[in-house]
């Protein structure tokens, strides 16, 4: 039952991790790394630094956190329900969201001149002319004018699940220590870095990190590891006694090799993705591709410390009946929002750039407006429609009308 109970502090970071997704987006609207939809005239170098600081623990963390929950999911449910549950959250909200939203992303994407395909980022040689119905048909058929956009993290952790499965149910079903079972000790929390540099000083100068699953190979053993040592913290919470010790020195060394890391690519004169593989380049390179990995596990590791010791079940902020009403409607709704977020961004930015406007003005407006339809769409719209729910992976209540009115009572 442990497992499977709600977590206030996992619940938060589901939350904050899902919200994170505007600002993200909204500076990668703006900032020079070529890879997203729709970019600015003008582009802001220092954003860069912004966007790649987030990006060595943001989806780590999605990853870890999926971990954890399909141990709590996979013990309480066995293989088969397990199994049935993920197509039901997982696959469906990502199918549905490829076929239906994506489309819109990709044309958007054509009409400001760019190429994000499977092999990387471009620029058209020729303007995109096309109406949405001429090109509809050729995102089903064609390879360069199709894109799962920030879905990918919903078909990798499917894929993940389903490939880890024979490994991850026998660890479900038996218990993770027996009493008298030395504690974990400190150094032992530190040993994950090993693997997780030796994949970004390696394999990753290969597979830059495009998310096309098939030959992706750095960022599939990359986030699968993310979400292996997830499923294992769940799995024995003794672990969670060490973070609770050593979050804080985690922090410390994270954020460090953040800012050399981040220091590096200034003296390189900027983020240039991906790393020229001659020696000049490797030699100033590789330090700063070892320094993402110690950043993205140190500083995913002090996020989970930090959150159990301040949101966690004793916390005194969960205790408030309005603050724990608005975490469970936002948790109810993190899905939802991630699959809805990125073409209100997309869709709104593609008209906001446009304006003759400042860059932090654009940046403002596109932020407010995204939040502001993303969530009507989902409080006014999916909420509210079974067939919506189901195909965005929440749960269909027997009675939608009864369910909404006492949501709406409990929100009152």
């Amino acid at each position: 039952m442990a497992a499977t109970a709600r977590r206030d502090d996992l619940d938060w970071l589901r939350i904050g991790a899902t919200l994170l997704l505007f600002p993200y987006h909204v500076m990668k609207t703006f900032d020079v790394t070529p890879i997203y939809h729709v970019k600015n005239a003008v582009l802001v170098p220092q954003l860069d630094y912004v966007t790649l600081f987030i990006h060595q623990w943001h989806m780590p963390l999605f990853f870890a956190l999926a971990g954890w929950s399909a141990y709590g999911s996979l013990g309480s449910r066995g293989t088969g329900a397990f199994l049935r549950e993920r197509v039901q959250r997982v696959f469906v909200p990502f199918l549905s969201g490829t076929l239906l939203l994506c489309p819109f992303v990709k044309y958007l994407e054509l009409r400001s001149g760019l190429s994000v395909t499977a092999q990387g980022a471009a620029s058209l040689a020729t303007p995109f002319h096309e109406s949405f119905l001429q090109f509809l048909p050729s995102f089903y058929t064609r390879l360069d004018r199709f894109t799962w956009s920030h879905l990918w993290f919903l078909i990798y952790l499917f894929a993940f699940t389903l490939v880890l499965l024979p490994l991850l149910a026998p660890l479900a079903a038996r218990r993770a220590e027996r009493d008298g079972d030395a504690p974990p000790s400190a150094a032992r929390l530190y040993l994950p870095l090993v693997p997780f540099v030796l994949i970004q000083t390696t394999i990753r100068l290969k597979w830059h990190g495009v998310q096309n699953l098939y030959d992706d190979w750095a960022n599939v053993s990359y986030y699968g590891l993310f979400f292996v040592l997830g499923f294992c913290l769940a799995r024995r919470p003794a672990w969670e006694d060490v973070i609770a010790r050593e979050w804080r020195r985690a922090g410390a060394i994270g954020l460090g090799a953040s800012t050399m890391m981040l220091l590096g690519w200034m003296l390189r004169g900027g983020v240039h993705w991906p790393i020229e593989l001659t020696l000049p380049s490797l030699v100033t390179g590789v330090p700063l591709l070892a320094l993402s990995g110690v950043s993205g596990y140190c500083v995913v590791v002090a996020i989970l410390g930090a959150a159990r010791e301040y949101l966690g079940s004793g916390a005194a902020l969960n205790d408030v009946p309005r603050v724990r009403t608005v975490r469970r409607y936002l948790a109810e709704a993190a899905l939802p929002i991630y699959v809805l977020h990125q073409l209100a961004v997309v869709g709104l930015g593609y008209v906001i750039v446009g304006l003759a406007l400042s860059i932090p003005a654009k940046m403002t407006l596109l932020l407010v407006c995204a939040v502001a339809l993303t969530f009507a769409a989902y409080h006014y719209g999916v909420r509210r429609v079974p067939l919506a729910r189901a195909c965005l992976g929440m749960k269909v209540p027997p009675n939608p009308r009864q369910h909404h009115e006492e949501r709406v009572l409990a929100l009152s």
